[in-house]
């Protein structure tokens, strides 16, 4: 009996042995796959950076170099002067500059307040008020995403020239206030549907109606998704060119920043400099520090938001 054990003992060990090895051999070109995928990644992703980030330094090095030099193809200017900078940024701060950064903003903070007040009162009706028709009415609004902006841009101007808006900053802002946008209904309504009924339902046994439930209990939830909204919102009335092109051209006083770089590099101002080239560069420097900034400063809640919006309903 002790030999047949001490046989099965000697025959049985190299056999772990080997089995131990495999499963290192395995381990070991396991991690080398890894490794090489992750080189692999991190070399296309330096590429692809390099390619985006590319014209952004090109308008960069042009808004740093002399006037008589910013249009030629160099990669670092011969020389720069503090006076050219100062000249060439300098142009940002004149005063039409500053009346055109003064519409702006007032229009995207007009637009910011009235989608996250108006996507998110609408999104919380159509998630947790229980009407007829309610599924009705959001295929209704979602399908209006359907719409290309070109096929409703005449129907709108003719609209809006009859109610005497065109030329003003009402058309860039005010219809926001009456819909919300349809995109951002159904990204909040995701988000609302999420939240779990008991503490609504627990609200309305304390008494508390829809308004009181919205405010004290819907609006600290969904923080994360109304921040997204925020900053998107923000950042595409920044850049919007289309909006204010269509609608304001012919009054300069409504001119957005976008709009007025467009028109004072076309000579259609009243301006009595133009604006040199290298001045132009540097005034576009300064239009993308806005949404760097943002996107910088809520890059958590931005990914917080989509990614909870995904999950949710």
């Amino acid at each position: 009996m002790a030999e047949i054990f001490e046989t099965t003992v000697a025959t049985s060990l190299p056999q772990v042995d080997e089995n131990v090895l495999l499963n290192e051999k395995l381990k070991r070109k396991g991690k080398r796959r890894k490794l090489r995928k992750k080189i692999t990644s991190y070399v296309f992703l330096t590429l692809f950076s390099v390619v985006f980030l590319f014209p952004i330094y090109c308008l960069l090095i042009r808004s740093i170099t002399p006037a008589e030099d910013a249009l030629k193809p160099i990669l670092w200017p011969e020389r720069i002067s503090g006076s050219e900078i100062a000249n060439a940024y300098g142009a940002f701060f004149d005063p039409y500059s500053l009346w055109y950064l003064r519409n702006t903003l007032f229009i995207c903070v007009m637009k910011v307040l009235g989608t996250c007040l108006i996507s998110s009162m609408t999104a919380y009706a159509l998630a947790k008020i229980d009407f007829g028709g309610r599924n009705v009415v959001f295929t209704i609004i979602i399908s209006t995403v359907l719409l290309p902006s070109m096929v409703t841009a005449i129907p709108l101007f003719i609209i809006y020239d009859s109610i005497g808006w065109t030329d003003s900053l009402y058309p860039l802002w005010l219809p926001i206030w009456f819909g919300g946008g349809a995109m951002n209904i159904f990204l909040v309504r995701q988000f609302i549907r999420g939240i779990p009924n008991s503490l609504s339902e627990a609200a309305v046994l304390d008494g508390a109606g829809h308004f009181r439930i919205y405010c004290t209990i819907i609006l600290p939830l969904i923080k994360p998704i109304l921040i997204y909204l925020a900053v998107t919102t923000f950042n595409g009335a920044w850049n919007d060119f289309e909006g204010p092109m269509n609608f304001v051209a012919n009054s300069q006083n409504s001119w957005t920043l976008s709009l007025a770089l467009y028109m004072r590099v076309q000579g259609n101002t009243s301006e009595a400099t133009p604006l040199d080239v290298n001045q132009q560069m540097a005034i576009g420097v300064i239009m993308m520090l806005p949404g760097i900034i943002t996107f910088a400063a809520f890059q958590k809640q931005l990914m917080e938001g989509v990614v909870m919006t995904g999950l949710k309903g």
